[in-house]
């Protein structure tokens, strides 16, 4: 998945026919830019002021629903950070030590060996680590050895090379391959298996990362990421779900698919798509975003939320202290993107206390929001998107039809209060 600078906005067409009625809803169904989308909005009551869904899927005749399983891209994050979370708030681990005491083998910047990097700094994206030119590592492949290559190569590869680890901010999927790692490490099981156990089952989700834990009737219902070439839909991803029990493994170049009972623990964190590669349905998604809003004790303490949801890094103009996408970041949490104040940044124009994560991989747009005062959630995902020349939002760093999802949302909350 390439990171997030794919929101450098190249193009300011029109959101190709994706508007919103008198009513607040999406009207007509998404065409030129937009397969598909939907949103749920839930006032903090929980009471629901919206809920639609519009297009269609790549199957013939298979609309998109508000129950079709899809890969939600970089929200992956933050559920990520919730589940490691689960281990620091039961003291199995402390989120300001080396992280290297919780992994197989050091980690260490090669440009600053003497300077520890923490699992504080990898939740934030301030541990000078990058995606290199090989990302993402293979399914039987070590992240730490490959890593250690990437030292070896111009510009240090993998790594911010100029940068202390805990100075920088660089939007980085590898630092959360690196967290699934010590979740591994540190409760002895599998990521995957650890996230459904941590996470899923208690919420009663059908949803899991690479399709691992998904039934196989969420698995019938899959929309595949897809983008429009030369006027035809192109699937880029799940265009045929593994059939279950089965588990997606990217294999890069091998000739031979790997194995899964072959994966050795705390090997590669990559595996499993921590940073992007949770499969689910805005229904699942609704469900999450009502527990980071209100706290859920089966999942995370209120405390370990308000822990998340403080800021980490915040953008300094002058120290140059960060890589802002063009304003997209400005402040960042624990596995939380946060608002900043007077930026244009992607929650410019909202109301104040929101917060949350964006995703954008494989023609996928995603969002999961909620507002900290309020405890009003929102969750979208729209999905065709391409890779360049998007239609550019009016008011924040988000692409139109996202700002376009996010204001019907907002208008339906309104009414409903």
């Amino acid at each position: 998945m390439a990171s997030l600078s794919r929101r450098v906005l190249l193009g300011s067409a029109l959101a190709g026919g994706l508007g919103i009625d008198d009513a607040g809803q999406l009207w007509p169904p998404p065409s030129q830019f937009v397969l598909c989308a939907g949103l749920i909005a839930r006032a903090g009551d929980g009471g629901a002021a919206m809920e639609r869904a519009e297009g269609r899927t790549l199957r013939a005749d298979v609309s998109f629903t508000l129950d079709s399983t899809f890969r939600v891209a970089s929200v992956s994050k933050m559920v990520t950070a919730a589940g490691f979370m689960r281990l620091a708030e039961r003291d199995r681990l402390d989120l300001n030590r080396d992280v290297s005491r919780y992994l197989r083998s050091p980690l260490r910047h090669p440009a600053y060996p003497d300077t520890p990097i923490t699992c504080r700094q990898l939740l934030s994206h301030t541990s000078g680590l990058r995606n290199g030119a090989d990302f993402p590592v293979p399914f039987s492949g070590d992240l730490l050895a490959r890593l250690r290559l990437a030292e070896r190569e111009p510009g240090y590869g993998g790594w911010y090379a100029g940068e202390r680890p805990g100075d920088f901010f660089g939007y980085c999927d590898t630092n959360f391959g690196v967290i699934a790692q010590v979740i591994e490490r540190v409760s002895g099981q599998r990521f995957d298996l650890y996230m459904r156990e941590a996470m899923f089952a208690p919420l009663g989700l059908d949803c899991g990362y690479n399709w691992s834990g998904v039934s196989q009737a969420a698995r019938d219902r899959a929309a595949a990421g897809a983008r429009l070439r030369d006027g035809a839909w192109i699937a880029e991803v799940d265009a045929s779900p593994p059939q279950s029990p089965g588990v997606s493994m990217y294999q890069g170049d091998a000739t031979e698919p790997p194995r899964l009972e072959s994966y050795e623990l705390s090997q590669n964190g990559l595996a499993f798509s921590p940073h992007g590669g949770l499969r689910l349905s805005l229904r699942n998604m609704d469900t999450l975003a009502r527990c980071f809003a209100h706290g859920d004790e089966r999942i995370l303490s209120r405390a370990t939320l308000q822990r998340m949801q403080r800021p980490a890094w915040v953008h300094c103009m002058q120290d140059r202290n960060g890589l802002t996408e063009h304003g997209f970041y400005a402040r960042y949490g624990l596995g939380v993107h946060l608002p900043a104040r007077g930026a244009r940044d992607a929650f410019a124009g909202m109301p104040a206390g929101w917060r949350g994560h964006f995703g954008d991989a494989y023609g996928w747009m995603t969002g999961l929001l909620w507002n900290a005062r309020t405890r009003d959630t929102i969750v979208y995902a729209l999905n065709g998107m391409p890779e360049t020349d998007r239609p550019q939002g009016e008011v924040s760093a988000l692409t139109a039809p996202e700002e376009l999802l996010i204001a019907a949302a907002l208008k339906a909350l309104t009414r409903s209060g």
